[in-house]
């Protein structure tokens, strides 16, 4: 028996490893969960301190990506002031501005400031951060063959170039001051920052009623967050991890996502999954949890 255990284990060991040198190489090693940045603006501390926290109880269903990385349950979802967040790590913006609940207060103020300047345009013909592919491009025989007698012509046959008009570069505007509110005092509540508070607190009820019932959330400040039910996380954790596995380049990458069906999913967003493409480790793993976990449970039902 012990002879028959040994040359399992061995075949096992083969087996693994044949398996690991075949795979592609990883993306990287998936981010430490200990240390996940703050990627949103934080709140005033005074609407922490007025409207102090709505906090939910510990659950292990859905999925929760933060700035495309992919961040391991069990989940707390909170409502510190005017923002929400998931095990501590701030989710979303301000959903209601702090000057929205100020101007609630009785003699508050409006202060005009300076609006943040626009940021420059992009350099004209950025280069691309991954791999082009020129295999669409058709070129034929005679477009090659003028190309080389115009090279090595004695008088080559002139070009008629059109000049480019020249345009004045127009003079960015100066963006508007903000109007913010502020107040002198203690922060008073009132019905209109209670209606206030309770929006904030029913967005954060949405999220964790949709995450306990098995669905998922994709969140960062450059785009709008991205939240689907049970079975379209079921969809996207089936097909996402190998995404992420496989695709080594943006441009693949993007293209993968779009042809699993998610077209839903914005380039900004895309752009955060790929980056974080090595937590594909991480998804595969608790895709594995979760099939031994069914498994046991069976087990303990008697269930064949």
């Amino acid at each position: 028996m012990e002879r028959h255990l040994k040359i399992a284990a061995a075949v096992a060991a083969v087996a693994f490893a044949a398996a690991a040198s075949a795979a592609p190489a990883p993306a990287g090693k998936a981010a430490d969960q200990k240390k996940f940045p703050e990627i949103f603006q934080k709140p005033p501390a005074e609407a922490v301190k007025a409207l102090n926290r709505t906090v939910g109880g510990r659950f292990s269903s859905g999925y929760v990506f933060i700035g495309g990385r992919y961040m391991k349950p069990p989940y707390r979802v909170e409502r510190s002031g005017n923002v929400l967040k998931i095990n501590g790590v701030q989710i979303t913006g301000e959903i209601v501005p702090w000057s929205d609940f100020a101007k609630t207060q009785r003699g508050a103020k409006a202060v005009q400031t300076e609006a943040a300047a626009p940021e420059p345009p992009p350099p004209p013909n950025p280069e691309p951060d991954f791999d082009l592919d020129y295999s669409s491009y058709d070129y034929t025989e005679d477009d090659v063959e003028a190309s080389l007698d115009d090279l090595f012509d004695d008088a080559p046959s002139p070009k008629k170039k059109n000049p480019a008009k020249k345009r004045a570069a127009a003079k960015p505007k100066p963006p508007a001051p903000a109007v913010t509110y502020v107040f002198d005092g203690e922060f008073a509540t009132n019905e209109t920052s209670n209606a206030y508070k309770e929006s904030i607190n029913a967005e954060r009820t949405r999220i964790d009623k949709l995450l306990r019932s098995g669905g998922f959330i994709c969140t960062g400040p450059n785009y709008q967050m991205v939240s689907g039910d049970a079975g379209a996380a079921k969809h996207l954790m089936e097909k996402l991890p190998d995404i992420m596995k496989r695709n080594p380049t943006r441009e693949a990458f993007g293209k993968a996502i779009v042809s699993a069906g998610f077209k839903f999913i914005p380039p900004k967003l895309i752009d955060d999954l790929f980056r974080n493409r090595a937590d594909y480790t991480l998804l595969i793993q608790r895709q594995k949890d979760a099939e031994e976990a069914k498994l046991w449970s069976k087990m303990l039902k008697g269930d064949k």
